[in-house]
């Protein structure tokens, strides 16, 4: 059970459920607005998008082996811990519950054009770790958008299928702001994927991938990123004067659990030359990606 938990990530798929939760107990429900899911197919939602990510981890891990004994040879699970015909079947099982699930909810809400959705992410995340995953910047901008369509998912299924003329202006509204929040989450997403990359320059130099980190070297590719994220922040300060400035508790929340660790990260990243900084930096921008879902708690305080 513990290698099964090791092996979806627990951790990433416990962040794609929070998202959700927060997005509709924090935004959506407070806001007043008409919703479609009730909690049945609100679980069900959770429950699809929670294994699409699951089995996304589980075939990247497959694909990733070799990789893997380069990079973090003591984490490698599959084939000390489980086979790779075993860790197969866990993949299939995952994406058939998550599309089925999909299925059901679609049919549920009378939109079953719906479900495709959940069968393009899993089509996808197949074929990212499988091929886009090699590819020059491909592969991190295909899997930084996908954690925006998290986002996106649940304000979608959630406010789509109850549009009326009546209502249309402030549903719109709302996926406005889960629109920008998607955004914010690609863009952060984006950066992380890039630090990873100069962190695995070993294994993804072995392993014929051509990424960012290998293309440019690792120093330089560090200061692209670096002043990629200076564009991150002058985005998130442009967006906290034009919408958040009248809030004080939003505007301090941004400025210090999401600048304040974006701006360390980008200077660090100037004078970082080995792996374990980069990993350090790695899993700071993963904490600034928790902090950024949770200020979408925040942010309802000005709606």
């Amino acid at each position: 059970m513990l290698t099964f938990f090791k092996l979806i990530r627990w951790p990433n798929v416990m962040m794609t459920i929070l998202t959700q939760l927060v997005i509709v107990y924090a935004i959506l429900i407070p806001s007043g607005v008409e919703l479609a899911l009730n909690s049945w197919q609100l679980g069900l939602l959770v429950l699809s998008t929670a294994f699409l990510t699951a089995g996304g981890n589980v075939i990247n891990d497959i694909q990733d082996v070799e990789i893997d004994k380069v990079n973090k040879p003591k984490k490698v699970l599959i084939g000390k811990n489980i086979s790779e015909n075993n860790a197969f079947t866990m993949y299939a099982v995952l994406t058939v519950i998550a599309v089925v699930a999909g299925f059901t909810l679609a049919n549920s809400l009378g939109k079953p054009i719906m479900a495709t959705v959940f069968v393009f992410v899993a089509f996808v995340l197949y074929i990212y770790a499988t091929t886009l995953k090699s590819m020059l910047l491909v592969g991190n901008i295909v899997i930084s958008l996908l954690v925006g369509l998290v986002i996106m998912i649940t304000g979608i299924f959630e406010l789509y299928p109850v549009i009326t003329a009546g209502n249309l202006s402030a549903q719109q509204f709302m996926l406005k702001i889960l629109f920008d929040f998607a955004v914010g989450a690609f863009l952060i997403n984006l950066a992380r994927e890039w630090v990873k990359d100069c962190e695995d320059l070993n294994g993804d130099h072995a392993g014929g991938r051509y990424t960012l980190a290998i293309a440019l070297g690792r120093i330089r590719a560090a200061r692209v990123i670096s002043i990629f994220l200076l564009g991150v922040i002058a985005l998130i300060v442009w967006y906290i004067y034009n919408y958040l400035y009248q809030n004080q508790i939003a505007t301090f929340y941004f400025i210090f659990l999401i600048i304040a660790p974006l701006m360390y990260v980008m200077l660090r990243l100037w004078n970082s030359e080995k792996t374990a900084q980069f990993h350090l930096l790695s899993n700071l921008l993963k904490v600034v990606l928790l902090t950024g879902i949770c200020s979408m708690a925040v942010i309802n305080l000005t709606i």
